[in-house]
């Protein structure tokens, strides 16, 4: 009798294991279902922030299907993709951070706008979104698009897979997001790099005759920005070295007056620095 008691335990203590290790092998992570509903709450209780994740995607897929011409498609419907998923971007982004100002008709309102760094990148995608493609003009929304989309992919990392999960993505986005300053310095001398290409896509008849002034503004306004001093950096660092390499004994007189002219040149539009 007791044999036959000790058998009934065994063959129970043997289902319990097997059903045990069938609910291990369907589920290996016990905190899965967790990670799924910690990964939904914050993308749903920040929703702005998951449609920006989208749009900086597109920004990045466009501009390298534009760049690396593997696949066949128009470039110029490509370019025009990018820019507008740029807009979009900065458009979502612009309306979180004034959400909290009531829209006025007002002169300080639109104030208000404008020293926005999305506002000028706004005004950047629109200058940009009916020219001919050039390659130079997507670095700095593709750059931006990167930097961000790999904070906010970080954070979806950690909420889906934890601290460890998803190595090899962490370590890229790591990667970019230990890389920000220089980032922003490559993106600042984009900027100002774009404006002697538009006065030689004049001549080449790639570009209105206004569009210099009009990307003019654009110049102004980042070179003003609050948030963003890089330009301003670029600006004085291109301008001393410029300085040194032209008063070397060596540099030709007329490259040394050349130099001199073109600096009076630019520090003459040079817009007034906001406190």
């Amino acid at each position: 009798m007791e044999d036959t008691n000790a058998s009934s335990q065994q063959s129970t203590d043997g289902a319990s294991s097997s059903n045990t290790r069938a609910e291990n092998n369907a589920n290996p992570n016990p905190n899965a279902g967790r990670n799924s509903q910690d990964l939904i709450k914050y993308i749903t209780d920040d929703k702005i922030s998951a449609v920006l994740w989208l749009t900086r995607l597109l920004t990045i897929v466009f501009s390298f299907l534009f760049i690396v011409p593997l696949f066949g498609y128009d470039p110029n419907t490509l370019f025009q993709k990018a820019m507008m998923s740029s807009a979009a971007t900065s458009a979502l982004k612009l309306h979180q951070r004034i959400s909290n100002v009531p829209f006025q008709f007002s002169r300080d309102y639109f104030a208000r706008l404008i020293v926005e760094d999305s506002f000028h990148y706004l005004l950047y995608s629109f200058i940009f979104l009916s020219i001919s493609p050039v390659t130079i003009v997507l670095m700095p929304v593709t750059a931006f698009a990167l930097l961000h989309l790999s904070a906010y992919s970080k954070n979806i990392l950690n909420l889906a897979f934890g601290a460890e999960g998803g190595a090899p993505l962490r370590k890229l986005f790591n990667i970019v997001l230990s890389r920000d300053k220089e980032i922003m310095r490559f993106v600042a001398m984009n900027e100002i790099i774009i404006m002697p290409t538009l006065i030689i896509m004049i001549f080449m008849g790639r570009a209105g005759i206004f569009l210099p002034f009009v990307y003019y503004r654009f110049i102004c306004m980042r070179y003003q920005s609050r948030r963003n001093p890089y330009n301003r950096i670029m600006f004085y660092e291109l301008r001393t070295l410029v300085d040194y390499y032209s008063s070397q004994p060596t540099c030709p007189g007329f490259v040394r007056n050349l130099s001199q002219s073109l600096i009076n040149f630019v520090q003459r539009f040079a817009p007034p620095q906001t406190a």
